[in-house]
């Protein structure tokens, strides 16, 4: 499958043809992005990660356009936000009457590490063929106590665990990435220092 790292372009619209697969990533890039598959057996597979730290604004858009039969698109839209970080996220799996067979799923996942940190996501879907499976979801949470405490209970003071669980929610993302495309030329670790 190609793999492209769409961080620095420019592009924000990209048409996969028929037989085409490819997986999208980027970090920290906002704006608004279309995915169009016009091709049978097209395949679009978006990863974007966003670490937020003092008072970074970020604004997504993401639009999985079906317009052809036996498609598939996943997108995949992870945050950490600390400071008075924000992330507004719009998701969009818009699927065509010619889209029979078509299989999309969207996916916003939200960690906010300080009080002062905010999301706000609106996934949505526009179906107009019923031989399809769409799927998507959206949670927004900070970090576990319990967790928290269980790792204070293992001698980890409460900045060390915080940084560990914020970190396993990076790795997470970089995990579900792998089983689509090779990642080694990126950088896994968390990148916002948590205080």
């Amino acid at each position: 499958m190609n793999f492209t790292d769409i961080t620095h372009s420019k592009k924000t619209r990209f048409t996969l043809k028929e037989n085409e697969r490819s997986v999208f990533f980027m970090r920290n890039r906002g704006g608004a992005f279309e995915f169009i598959l016009a091709g049978k057996g097209a395949e679009a597979h978006v990863f974007a990660l966003f670490e937020g730290t003092e008072s970074d604004q970020f604004s997504l858009s993401i639009t999985q356009n079906h317009t052809a039969p036996h498609t598939a698109s996943t997108a995949l839209v992870t945050s950490l936000l600390s400071g008075s970080s924000s992330l507004s996220y719009e998701g969009l799996i818009r699927i065509t009457k010619a889209a029979h067979h078509t299989d999309a799923k969207q996916e916003n996942r939200n960690l906010l590490l300080s009080e002062a940190a905010s999301a706000i996501s609106i996934p949505s879907l526009e179906i107009l063929n019923n031989d399809v499976v769409c799927e998507h979801a959206s949670a927004t949470g900070t970090l576990s106590e319990e967790a928290i405490l269980y790792m204070n209970t293992r001698g980890l003071d409460r900045a060390k665990a915080e940084t560990l669980l914020a970190d396993g929610v990076v790795r997470d993302f970089f995990h579900r990435l792998e089983r689509y495309a090779d990642t080694s030329g990126l950088t896994h670790p968390l990148s916002i220092t948590l205080s």
